[in-house]
């Protein structure tokens, strides 16, 4: 993939240099010793000063699977290919997803308003804003960081679920519903609650009855509700170096950026996506409307020297920790980078973009 592409896709991107103590380590390959494209990836993976997993897969095949350690310390146990990662907004893909099954069963409506949705959100808006505004992110909502005190630890560990409901309804619009573009996670926790109210059980249950287990997904889960070990997240300082800071009231990222998983699990997820086994043929053209999708961004790249090609993909980023999932349907391809050491955005889409080019491009 050229810099252009890659330029093209960090406009499209949702978002919102110290010198290691170690040199890079890779664990042992899980596919291949001798795989040639990988031995020329890690030389971008050791200047970029990576640390996480990959994978690389096709159809039901896994070509690529690695871990990389590019900041071990003494007491923090080193990722390998089966480490859970936070991935952040990526949950909003699973969300979406849900919900979009409950309009196909005919549970909801798109169209349908918030004041509708749900009766006890009394924010003035309610009946203006839609299921549609929400799922597309173009309710006018404002994003987690206008929450008066959100940056402060003390603030976010001390909302309940009644005081977090009774400040997301005094949040003011930024403009009207429908009429533009605004990332907000308030829109995805929003979305959290109908499922509850509508899907017949939680939102929790709800996840794991349609996606989790039909798809085997059995290292993903909720950050907040499960007690597992996590990837260390290494995040970058003001001075330079790296601190580990655990992740503050983590429910309040519900249905919004609230998940784990694994390299093995977002690639079994990126495929059923590709394979259409989640939604009807209308849910799908709601999904990846590249005019307006919900939660995913659908754009193109070019692989090689060949034409540009479709390609869907989501990402997250929390506290030191950065997801990527790039899924190719033309090639039924699926790239995973899950990093735990701050790397930054334009570098996760340049090591997805490495491996397309690698993996996928048609052979000169």
């Amino acid at each position: 993939m050229n810099y252009a592409t890659i330029l093209a896709m960090m406009a499209a991107l949702l978002t919102i240099g110290c010198t290691p103590e170690h040199a890079a380590s890779y664990d042992a390959p899980a596919i291949d010793t001798n795989d040639q494209p990988f031995r020329e990836i890690t030389g971008v993976l050791e200047e970029l000063e990576f640390s996480g997993s990959i994978l690389v897969g096709k159809k039901e095949e896994i070509i690529l699977r690695q871990a990389v350690n590019a900041w071990p310390t003494e007491d923090v146990q080193p990722v390998n290919s089966d480490t859970r990662f936070p991935i952040a907004s990526m949950t909003k893909s699973f969300t979406a997803s849900l919900v979009l099954q409950l309009v196909d069963e005919g549970k909801l409506d798109l169209d349908q308003s918030l004041e509708e949705l749900l009766p006890d959100f009394e924010a003035p808006y309610a009946r203006d804003v839609t299921l549609r505004h929400l799922l597309q992110n173009r309710s006018g909502i404002p994003h987690y960081v206008d929450i008066p005190g959100w940056f402060d630890n003390e603030v976010k560990r001390s909302f309940t679920d009644e005081s977090f409901m009774d400040t997301l309804e005094a949040l003011e619009l930024r403009f009207r519903p429908g009429s533009d573009y605004l990332y907000s996670n308030v829109n995805y926790y929003l979305l959290a609650r109908i499922i509850d109210r509508h899907a017949g059980t939680g939102y929790e249950d709800y996840l794991r009855s349609q996606i989790l287990d039909p798809l085997g997904l059995d290292r993903t889960g909720q950050i907040y509700q499960d007690e597992i070990d996590l990837a260390a997240n290494y995040l970058r300082s003001e001075d330079g170096g790296y601190e580990i800071i655990p992740i503050t009231n983590p429910v309040l990222f519900r249905g919004t950026a609230s998940m784990y998983s694994t390299v093995d699990d977002l690639s079994a997820w990126g495929q059923a996506v590709l394979n259409g086994d989640l939604l009807s043929e209308t849910g799908r053209k709601e999904a990846f409307n590249s005019e307006a999708p919900m939660a995913w961004t659908v754009t193109q790249m070019t692989i090689g020297s060949g034409e540009p090609t479709e390609v869907i993909f989501y990402n997250g980023r929390l506290i030191g920790y950065l997801s990527l999932v790039l899924l190719l349907p033309e090639q039924d391809g699926v790239i995973v980078v899950l990093n735990n050491n701050t790397v930054g955005y334009e570098n996760l889409l340049t090591i997805a973009s490495t491996l397309a080019e690698k993996y996928f491009s048609e052979p000169t």
